[in-house]
């Protein structure tokens, strides 16, 4: 009926008032501090940027079932900050990339598959879209801490087994500091003023729909007065609507990580056939010294294994790795350098290692290094060429 009413009627229906504003807003109020668990996102980034952090796994199952991966966000674990995913019997492993919230994570776990499910993993790191490596996590990072029967070495990285009867098992990852992404907050921040515009412009427009259908402006003023206030009322409960993504990027935004001390280290991935020992020579000032050096016992298996060298906190003028005390065969899948918070500072490529006396065969790829010593030799040794200790020497000038 109001809209057979004259414009002067019709507008004295209704008018926008201090009143009613502050009604809208008090309810708007209200509805912001409620609970959302599963944070509204109406406008994606369309480019984020290359600093997106992505989980990626290489992994194969014995058995059917799932994988999880949960992450914890500062707040616990729990079931909406997790990756889920099916799995089949195969002895081919395949890897899965997953993108990851612009959050300080500070605790993974791992769910292999239950009743006694075995899930080989080859490798486990979190990367950026560059594809450059932000993290990498190794066997001995894993702790077995419900209905976990063993986490196992293999040839090709190691197996996280559950007991026979588990319908729960899960490993916890060592992480040994956040994982941070960079330039979350602005890309929180872009995402919170993207979606509020995008959600009220739609909700405007759905409001002056309903004002229209019963309503004619008498001058441009009065039309001007309607559409300002539910413009106003659009944006309060757009902000509703997205509290849980404002919420979470301000709380994001306020995480201070735990400091950490500055120390640098070498790491092998590698697999060794038979038992002895490595050592790892830094020359700072005197040239090769034992004073500067580090041996590392092999664990006693043919498994893949990972061994930790200190660096020091100045300059070097080279890198010299000696890696047995005897004869025998080693295959190097990986060397890097990381912080004391675990934190992957420099990939050094398989190529930077030379042979120098000793080695019988050195034979370099992509993916791995061999390196044989012949019967009887008592000190191979190898040296990173001068490119790769630049490159270990850009780290510890970035460190201090």
């Amino acid at each position: 009926m109001s809209a057979d009413l004259p414009p002067s009627s019709a507008a004295s229906a209704f008018q926008p008032t201090w009143g009613r504003g502050f009604f809208a807003l008090a309810l708007a109020i209200a509805g912001f501090l409620l609970p959302q668990e599963v944070p509204l996102e109406w406008y994606p980034l369309n480019e984020p940027g290359t600093d997106i952090n992505y989980l990626e796994i290489s992994c194969a199952a014995d058995t059917t079932g799932d994988v999880q991966i949960y992450y914890n966000l500062s707040r616990g674990i729990n079931e909406l900050n997790c990756i889920k995913f099916p799995i089949s019997p195969t002895t081919q492993t395949y890897t899965y990339t997953f993108p990851l919230p612009d959050g300080p994570i500070t605790e993974l776990r791992v769910d292999p598959p239950s009743k006694g499910g075995a899930l080989n993993i080859r490798q486990m790191r979190i990367i950026n879209r560059r594809g450059e490596e932000i993290r990498r996590f190794t066997r001995d990072m894993f702790r077995p801490t419900n209905q976990i029967a063993a986490i196992t070495p293999s040839p090709e990285g190691w197996k996280l087994i559950s007991t026979p009867t588990a319908n729960d098992p899960y490993a916890r990852i060592e992480i040994f500091s956040p994982i941070i992404p960079v330039g979350k907050d602005h890309r929180n921040l872009l995402r919170c003023l993207l979606s509020t515009g995008y959600l009220a412009m739609m909700l405007t427009i759905l409001l002056l729909a309903v004002l229209f259908t019963f309503y004619r402006p008498s001058h441009w003023r009065d039309l001007a007065a309607h559409v300002g206030f539910m413009a106003s009322i659009a944006l309060m409960f757009a902000f509703v609507g997205n509290r849980g993504l404002i919420r979470n990027s301000v709380y994001y935004a306020q995480y201070k990580p735990w400091p950490m001390a500055a120390r640098l280290t070498l790491e092998f991935d590698l697999l060794n056939r038979g038992t002895s020992n490595a050592q790892l020579f830094w020359d700072t000032v005197a040239g090769v010294n034992e004073a500067e050096s580090k041996r590392q016992d092999y664990e006693p298996h043919q498994g893949l294994q990972t061994l930790r060298f200190p660096l020091p906190n100045q300059a070097i003028k080279g890198l010299r790795f000696d890696p047995h005390d005897g004869d025998g065969r080693l295959e190097i899948r990986g060397i890097r350098v990381v912080d004391a918070g675990q934190r992957t500072r420099a990939v050094l490529p398989l190529s930077a290692l030379r042979a120098v006396s000793q080695i019988a065969k050195l034979e370099a790829t992509d993916e791995r290094v061999v390196l044989e010593i012949a019967a009887g030799e008592k000190d191979p040794i190898t040296e990173f060429s001068p490119a790769a200790v630049a490159q270990v020497n850009g780290v510890i000038s970035a460190k201090r």
